[in-house]
């Protein structure tokens, strides 16, 4: 065998093998620096349910304020947000229509709204808008009612709970709108 087809094979079993590596590490690297396509990421589904409290814990038309930590997927991510929700309970019993849920969230400008016990309102301290114990507008420049969330009665850790079917919504708009999930 002469020396220019040792050459020749070395140079093809060089470049395959060469070109088999770029190609595997072009590909992990896809993967780890582009996002997931968006059948591995869907943006609809079910919403965090989170349960809120154990029925029985809250007195009716007397506002509770929880502060809840959701796990929220974001592409390849967990993130852990915190939000403010208000529970109030609207009538007796222990259905799901005995209560409402409320964002904590001003629909005006996305300031976080306090509820004061004394003066039995809602306000939010950033541009003074204020909410009767049930949410709706009374005063200031909020475009609408506070944000509402479904609510339902399940078991969680052996007995019924309020769970919250959480979600954000678009400030500054008289529209109740969703905000996209990432």
């Amino acid at each position: 065998m002469d020396q220019h087809a040792n050459d020749r094979r070395n140079f093809l079993r060089i470049a395959v093998v060469g070109g088999v590596a770029l190609i595997s590490g072009g590909v992990g690297a896809a993967g780890i620096l582009l996002p997931p396509a968006a059948a591995e990421a869907p943006t609809t589904g079910p919403r965090p349910l989170v349960p809120v409290l154990r029925l029985g814990a809250i007195n009716k038309d007397e506002p509770l304020g929880l502060d809840l930590s959701i796990s929220v997927r974001d592409g390849w991510r967990l993130r852990t947000r915190r939000a403010r929700v208000f529970v109030v309970r609207v009538a007796d019993g222990d259905a799901a229509a005995s209560f409402k849920a409320l964002s904590g969230v001003c629909p005006h400008a996305g300031c976080g709204i306090e509820y004061k016990d004394d003066d039995k309102k809602f306000i939010c301290p950033c541009h003074g808008a204020e909410f009767d114990p049930h949410g709706a507008s009374k005063e200031g420049p909020s475009p609408r009612d506070m944000d509402p969330f479904e609510v339902s009665i399940a078991e969680h850790q052996g007995t019924a709970w309020l769970h919250v079917d959480w979600q954000e919504f678009v400030t500054g708009t008289a529209d109740r709108t969703p905000k996209a999930r990432a």
